[in-house]
């Protein structure tokens, strides 16, 4: 048994754990894993960061929250919180 890193890279539409997600992306720890940022109309693992945080994933990284920007202004998608999990059932 091997306990591994999940990443999970949450965009909400604002700086709080309780906004709305707009885009994800999850990195799970397997060889060959391709991923690639969602932001369709799927149906969402979380409906914001807090649910994550609820279900034992850990905030990493918060967005940078220094100034007021408009989205239009840089290429980026909401505002990205970066989690991980740690689990072993990839064995």
């Amino acid at each position: 048994m091997s306990i591994r890193q999940r990443l999970l890279y949450l965009h909400a539409s604002t700086p709080s754990i309780r906004s709305e997600i707009i885009a994800m992306a999850i990195h799970e720890p397997i060889k060959n894993s391709v991923t690639q940022i969602e932001n369709s109309n799927i149906e969402w693992l979380y409906n914001s960061v807090h649910d994550a945080i609820i279900d034992g994933w850990r905030i990493i990284h918060f967005p940078q929250q220094r100034a007021p920007f408009e989205d239009r202004e840089v290429d980026v998608m909401g505002y990205e919180f970066i989690l991980e999990k740690m689990e072993d059932n990839f064995d």
